[in-house]
C-alpha cells in the first residue's frame, strides 16, 4: 500500500507543477513576449521612418532579439532542468500560489517553508541570474543610441520571454 501512495504522491506533484509551468511561465511569458515585439518593433519602425538607414536598424534589432533568445533559452533550459529533476519545487509553488489567491494566508503557514533546491552547481545560479541581468543592462545601454530606450528594451524582452514561451511549452506538451 505505501507503493501506491507514493506513486500517486509523484503523479500530483508531477501534475500540479505542470499547471505551475503553465499558468506562471508559460501563458505570461507569451502575453509579455507578443507586447514586447510590437512595442519593439514599433520603435524600429518609428526609427525607419525618421531616414535612419534600414540596414543598421535591422541588424541591431536583430542582435538584440538574439541576446534576448540566449538569454530566454539559458533561464528556460534550467527551469526545464528543475521540473525534470525537482517538481516537487515546482509542485510548492503551485500550492502557494492557490493559497495566498484563496486568501489562504493562514494555512500557508502552517504548510511550512518553500521547498529549496539543491543540486550540484546550486552555488553559481544566483550568480549566473546576476551575470544575466548585467548583459541585458549592457546591451540596453549600448544600443539605445543606436536605436531608442523603447526599441531596446522591448526586443530584449521580446526575445527572451519568446524564447521561454517556444522552450517550455513544447515541455508541457509531453
Amino acid at each position: 500500500m505505501p507503493k501506491f501512495i507514493t506513486v500517486k504522491k509523484a503523479e500530483q506533484e508531477q501534475s500540479q507543477a505542470v499547471r505551475y509551468l503553465k499558468n506562471s511561465l508559460v501563458y505570461s511569458s507569451a502575453l509579455i513576449g507578443l507586447i514586447s515585439l510590437i512595442l519593439g518593433y514599433g520603435g524600429v519602425i518609428y526609427l525607419f521612418f525618421k531616414n535612419r538607414p534600414i540596414t543598421a536598424l535591422l541588424t541591431d534589432s536583430l542582435v538584440l532579439l538574439s541576446a534576448g533568445l540566449a538569454l530566454g533559452i539559458s533561464q528556460a533550459a534550467y527551469q526545464h532542468y528543475l521540473f525534470k529533476s525537482h517538481p516537487e519545487y515546482f509542485a510548492d509553488r503551485m500550492r502557494r500560489t492557490e493559497l495566498r489567491l484563496s486568501g489562504q494566508v493562514k494555512k500557508m503557514k502552517k504548510v511550512g517553508d518553500p521547498t529549496r533546491v539543491e543540486h550540484a552547481g546550486r552555488w553559481a545560479v544566483p550568480y549566473l541570474y546576476f551575470l544575466g541581468w548585467v548583459v541585458f543592462a549592457a546591451l540596453i545601454v549600448f544600443y539605445t543610441p543606436k536605436l531608442n530606450i523603447l526599441s531596446a528594451v522591448f526586443l530584449l524582452l521580446a526575445g527572451f520571454h519568446n524564447a521561454r514561451f517556444f522552450y517550455l511549452k513544447r515541455l508541457i506538451k509531453k
